[in-house]
């Protein structure tokens, strides 16, 4: 850096000798002074020394197209060692392009952020009203027959109602079935064929809807007789798995206590044996050391 700082110093230099000079040749002036006046230098003179006005003299028209010619040929050499200074190389042009392309993106990118932060804050100090948003009306409540709220906006039939849960205890519902049972048998024996025909029809309209609505119908017996005993195996054999779990963990709490005492008392002793040791060297009489 310093040496470019050097160059470009010494070129400027030059420069401005060689104007110089062509300004001297120009006007033809002098490079010194033929007589000197010392009374001019003196102190004791109380006016101050005139510089002396060079008389301009009339330009001719050979002196004017030398100086034409001069700055004609100041142009093109400055022209020609720009010129030279111009890389040839394409990849740097491009790369000159890109740097440029790049800046000129930083500016608008900083500019838009400045005019975006002027508009914030001039939207700051603008007191804004808040806008009405209208409130969308809730429908009304839907109520059937029996004065329920219904949250569906199609009801199949004033008696559906939606129950709260569905029963899945297998027990409760096997016993469901075969009250069902006992008291369709006892109807068809005391001969009240229209209830027992009622009573089937209703059931069976039940059965449809739950079908429908996507529910699973459990009434059969031997599947869910089959259910209990099978929940009842499985029951079983947790309790049988429960038991080995608890058998191997008091085992192994056994063993590590085992351990534990074992390690303890290894302890003790070898602790005891270098309190041997150092009294035999001392000069005490014990046995084994």
């Amino acid at each position: 850096m310093a040496k470019k700082a050097s160059v470009e110093m010494l070129t400027r230099l030059q420069a401005i000798n060689d104007e110089m000079e062509f300004y001297m040749e120009l006007f033809s002036i002098p490079e010194s002074k033929e007589e000197d006046d010392e009374s001019e230098y003196l102190l004791d003179s109380e006016e101050k020394p005139k510089k002396k006005k060079l008389e301009k003299t009339a330009d001719t028209e050979e002196d004017k197209t030398h100086r034409v010619e001069v700055k004609k040929n100041k142009i093109t050499a400055k022209y020609m060692g720009r010129k030279s200074k111009a890389s040839t190389d394409p990849h740097k042009v491009e790369r000159k392009k890109l740097k440029k392309e790049k800046q000129l993106k930083k500016k608008l990118k900083t500019s838009t952020a400045m005019a975006i932060k002027q508009e914030q804050q001039r939207s700051k100090l603008i007191e804004h009203k808040p806008l009405e948003v209208k409130k969308e009306k809730k429908p009304a409540p839907m109520f059937n027959a029996e004065g329920k709220i219904v949250f569906s906006k199609v009801q199949i039939d004033e008696s559906d109602v939606q129950k709260k849960g569905i029963e899945t205890d297998t027990k409760k519902l096997l016993k469901k079935v075969i009250d069902n049972k006992k008291q369709l048998a006892e109807l068809k024996e005391s001969g009240d064929m229209e209830k027992y025909a009622e009573i089937k029809k209703k059931q069976a309209w039940e059965k449809a809807l739950a079908k429908t609505a996507g529910q699973k119908v459990r009434d059969d017996p031997e599947l869910l007789s089959k259910k209990l005993i099978q929940r009842k195996k499985q029951i079983k054999k947790s309790k049988e798995n429960w038991k080995e779990r608890q058998q191997k963990l008091e085992h192994q709490q056994s063993q590590r206590q085992k351990e534990r005492t074992a390690n303890l008392k290894e302890r003790a002793q070898k602790k005891k044996n270098t309190k041997l040791k150092r009294m035999a060297k001392k000069g005490r009489v014990i046995p084994g050391f």
